[in-house]
């Protein structure tokens, strides 16, 4: 990548300087994909495997946060004062370096490529190397021209954020409209009709409970996580590779088939969804699987079950007052869905399927929309802080077509 001529390109090392401060009462933080966060603003919980925070790292607005996930989302940015965990890195940036410039700078396209490339370890265990992050070239553009870059990115992300926000609340819209379809279907049904799971199952068992050390090539054998399970569907475009060794362990208490219903009991808890590959998966943490003895009931049904309204009810009770979302293995087993005549269910799944299809659609349009929002996002944002075109004369528009990401 080559910057404008009148561009400096020091080392990280000389823009940023290194700050480890110790000891300080303030409120625990994590970096996030957004940002640095106060943990108490995140919404869920954070395990925090020691109380004694003493050797946490104090981080404080205009700092700039390198976690443990900074090789897929870069770096992040801080607007708040906290400790963070000793694992982390901070770093502050010197006088002629704008923060804004480079916290639009540390999550672009280049940058993050850059991060992947000095990244040591396998999946799960990989981390960035400090030192090489420190011999990194960075841009360093005239403040003005630094200045002039942030307002531009901060008036045009807005923009594209707010536009973000309307088709995921028009996606939110479009599943809880194919969930009211679902209700609207059982509730034709007296709750007499609603029997334990475990006696509409062929088999149900739970994931192994430790984390399967994935592999960094591509093996044919996957791990299917709790983020591949989504509103009815058993997505493994991002799922992980392991080991044939690592399959064949995971798999001891039974391999899921296609038709079987996964359910994440936790982080999150309550998404289900069923599964049609054929390729050759195991359960990675967090994760039930429910196989439908199909002379009690149809494998659909009993997902629409766990998609449907009655069974959030059931997980909020068992849920109360817990620190963290979540279902024991045991309450798995309890959980009761309709289970009408098997002769009256293949005309109500299809019913069902008819109903849902038209939200389903909007749903999918509204997810495309915020993908190619996210990428034009990141190409704007990878434009402008490389210097690919003027931000004095550029409006937003049409300002990505042609440049390299």
């Amino acid at each position: 990548m080559t910057f404008p001529t009148h561009w400096a390109t020091p080392r990280a090392r000389f823009t940023f300087s290194h700050r480890d401060v110790r000891g300080v009462d303030a409120p625990l933080a994590s970096a996030t994909k957004d940002g640095v966060t106060l943990r108490s603003d995140l919404g869920f919980s954070v395990w925090n495997p020691d109380s004694n925070v003493s050797n946490y790292k104090l981080v404080e607005p205009n700092d700039f946060v390198i976690g443990l996930r900074s090789f897929q989302h870069g770096i992040s940015h801080s607007t708040v004062r906290g400790i963070v965990s000793p694992a982390y890195t901070i770093l502050r940036p010197r006088q002629d370096a704008d923060p804004r410039f480079y916290k639009h700078y540390f999550r672009s396209g280049l940058l993050i490529s850059q991060l992947a490339n000095i990244t040591q370890g396998i999946r799960q265990g990989q981390a960035i190397d400090i030192e090489a992050f420190r011999n990194l070239r960075v841009p360093l553009p005239p403040l003005e021209d630094q200045r002039r870059i942030a307002d531009f990115l901060d008036f045009e992300t807005s923009h594209i954020d707010r536009l973000a926000q309307l088709f995921n609340r028009l996606s939110d819209l479009a599943i809880n409209r194919a969930r009211a379809v679902i209700d609207d279907a059982f509730a034709q049904y007296p709750s007499e009709s609603m029997v334990p799971v475990s006696t509409t199952c062929s088999a149900i068992f739970d994931c192994v409970n430790k984390t399967a050390p994935a592999s960094d090539e591509a093996t044919g054998y996957t791990m299917i996580r709790t983020s591949n399970i989504r509103h009815g569907v058993v997505d493994l475009t991002d799922a992980l590779s392991v080991e044939h060794s690592v399959f064949a362990e995971w798999n001891r208490r039974g391999a899921p088939r296609v038709g079987d219903v996964l359910f994440t009991r936790e982080a999150p808890l309550g998404q289900a969804g069923i599964l049609r590959s054929d390729a050759r998966v195991f359960l990675g943490q967090r994760i039930m699987l429910y196989r439908a003895n199909d002379q009690r009931i149809n494998n659909e049904l009993l997902l629409f079950n766990f998609l449907a309204s009655h069974m959030d009810r059931q997980l909020r009770l068992l849920g109360a007052g817990s620190l963290h979302e979540h279902m024991r293995v045991g309450d798995g087993l309890k959980l009761r869905v309709y289970c009408p005549p098997r002769e009256d269910q293949d005309a109500l799944v299809s019913e069902i399927e008819s109903g849902r299809s038209q939200s389903l659609r909007l749903a999918d349009v509204a997810q495309r929309q915020i993908d190619l929002l996210a990428e034009r996002r990141q190409a704007l944002i990878t434009a402008a802080v490389t210097g690919q075109f003027d931000v004095s004369t550029a409006s937003g528009r049409n300002v990505t077509e042609g440049v390299s990401v």
